[in-house]
């Protein structure tokens, strides 16, 4: 009998971007429940806390796309590198600032660092996976951040609301600072795109911005969407709906499901095809935003978190996996980047949106237009993708 083994997926390197990715990441979550009561503290109103937070994403639209090219021409590591060192500076000041609007201009660099740093850490993971096992990469990948939003969001708001604001953000840098450390143990030569020739080398180039993966982005922007009240009105939606719950906890629930699904998800990506995962994944995403919307008990509060964790958990090795499948190697990173820009213009700069009609309309109004947007992605992705098989 001849034995056929699937190509090797693991490597040092390999463990060691999941690592880095989960620190950074676990750093910048527990700062999802802080920064909303932050603004609070220093006199911020409703429609403020929207509007600030949603500057996080401004720089990201601007700065990520370039971070293809950096990527290609420095190395994944490098960009990974100065993308921390940029969130630790920037998280530390957060703590002498006297007023709400002082926190803009801060939350725009620390935006800088959070833009470029997970699309190296991506690009390493297009890297080195195998082509055949690309889904199921890009899953270790979302599982690694899955347990960083597991925990670091309620411990964040039980250090913020049981200490102080200060040593949150304190933690916060901490933990992001050991990614650095980890970081500097990586490999720059392996990490980096393999080159198939020398000509390939000095010809290759990355775009600005990737047009094979402008679909993708579009249908990925709908699921971040989501994310704009999610990340930033839950503790609203617990107070005023007296749900006498941690906020922090959905987050527990939605990355722990998350990290259940991708362990099979990655894998039916890789067999039955990206559609297969992305499509029933955004009308799971779409169920858990009407649910929040009205949600007067912990119950529905938390069956929402359960569907959306499986709904990402689905969406994000396929989606990622679409992308790189999508794009020749020199341009990962430029792919990539244009995939994540989803979360500058969607997850943040959505609360642009989302922000002053939640404080028109109520905090439920928010997760009814985000549901919507959810449910539409899903019909312009089968569209689209029957379209493109068509032609």
């Amino acid at each position: 009998m001849v034995s056929t083994s699937s190509p090797s997926l693991w490597s040092k390197d390999f463990v060691l971007n999941l690592l880095v990715a989960h620190l950074l990441l676990a750093g910048f979550f527990s700062l999802f429940m802080v920064v909303p009561g932050f603004i609070d503290k220093l006199g911020g109103k409703e429609w403020e806390i929207g509007v600030i937070i949603a500057t996080f994403g401004l720089a990201g639209v601007i700065i990520r796309p370039m971070a293809g090219k950096w990527i290609l021409k420095s190395g994944p590591k490098r960009v990974i590198i100065c993308g921390i060192l940029i969130f630790v500076g920037t998280t530390v000041l957060y703590i002498p600032l006297p007023s709400e609007w002082w926190i803009v201009p801060v939350r725009m660099v620390q935006g800088v660092g959070l833009a470029i740093a997970p699309v190296a850490t991506s690009t390493v993971v297009a890297n080195l996976a195998p082509e055949s096992r690309r889904g199921e990469g890009m899953s270790y990948m979302g599982n690694s951040i899955s347990i960083a939003q597991l925990y670091a969001p309620p411990i964040g708001f039980f250090i913020a609301d049981s200490f102080s604001f200060s040593l949150a953000f304190i933690v916060a840098s901490a933990v992001a600072l050991a990614a650095f450390f980890v970081c500097l143990a990586m490999s720059d030569s392996k990490t980096r795109m393999p080159i198939v020739s020398e000509e390939e080398n000095q010809t290759s180039d990355a775009p600005l911005i990737s047009r094979a993966a402008i679909f993708p982005t579009l249908i990925f922007l709908t699921y971040a969407f989501t994310m704009a009240p999610v990340s930033t009105f839950l503790p609203m939606l617990s107070d005023v709906r007296e749900l006498g719950v941690n906020p922090g906890f959905y987050f527990t629930i939605l990355s722990g499901m998350t990290m259940l699904t991708t362990l099979i998800s990655g894998r039916i990506a890789d067999r039955f095809g990206r559609s297969a995962v992305i499509v029933p994944g955004l009308i799971l995403v779409s169920m858990a935003m009407f649910m929040l919307s009205g949600a007067f008990d912990s119950s529905l509060f938390f069956g929402a978190a359960f569907l959306h964790g499986i709904g990402y958990g689905l969406i994000y090795p396929g989606i990622n996996s679409l992308v790189v499948d999508r794009v020749k190697p020199n341009e990962r990173g430029s792919a990539i980047g244009t995939l994540q820009q989803a979360w500058d213009i969607g997850a943040s700069g959505g609360n642009f949106i989302v922000g002053p009609i939640i404080g028109a309309l109520g905090v439920g109004s928010g997760f009814v237009i985000v549901g919507a947007g959810a449910a539409t992605g899903m019909i312009g992705f089968v569209t689209g993708n029957r379209k493109s098989k068509s032609s």
